[in-house]
């Protein structure tokens, strides 16, 4: 299978930032947090570069994690098994349902199933801003303000796991923020 997400990233930020051209000055809370995301939805574009010829097993993937779809056969797609694990890790932080040392010693444990660059540009795209603000717009759900209230924190969180990841990869990850 070859990854695609580069191409399909760089389409949704196109998508965004159209919709978001034509919602400007409607919702303040857009206003003031879309441009810290889109630096890293570009950031993961980036990170992406070396990949562009990437090929590895498809596995059967969650397109989303999220209680109630979790087992509905159409929330599920082919994709890299570096997917579910990332997303895994996105939906335990926001739920606050994690332990870091459960994830230390996950990482540690499977450290050799894994491309972890392939798992850090995955943390660093915020399709869960992108999911909850389209959410907002339409249902005025107020999941993103929590999104964006965490934002440092969650920053926070993806340093800690590739400062953990970089303990034990023979390929050392930077991240493209302190």
């Amino acid at each position: 299978m070859k990854l695609n997400w580069r191409e399909i990233w760089i389409k949704n930020g196109d998508y965004i930032c159209n919709r978001y051209l034509k919602i400007r000055e409607k919702y303040k809370i857009v206003d003031e947090s879309i441009d810290y995301y889109i630096v890293m939805l570009e950031m993961a574009i980036n990170y992406l570069n070396n990949y562009e010829n990437y090929y590895d097993y498809g596995y059967v993937q969650h397109r989303l994690f999220l209680e109630k779809d979790f087992f509905d056969k159409n929330n599920l797609k082919l994709d890299l098994k570096e997917y579910d694990f990332a997303e895994c890790l996105k939906y335990v932080f926001f739920k606050e349902i994690y332990d870091i040392d459960d994830i230390y010693d996950l990482l540690e444990k499977e450290k050799n199933k894994f491309n972890y660059e392939l798992i850090v540009a995955r943390l660093l795209y915020p399709n869960y801003y992108f999911f909850y603000l389209e959410k907002y717009i339409e249902q005025d759900d107020s999941s993103l303000l929590n999104i964006i209230s965490r934002s440092l924190e969650y920053e926070e969180y993806v340093k800690k796991i590739v400062n953990k990841i970089n303990e034990f990869s023979r390929k050392k990850i930077a991240l493209p923020f302190k």
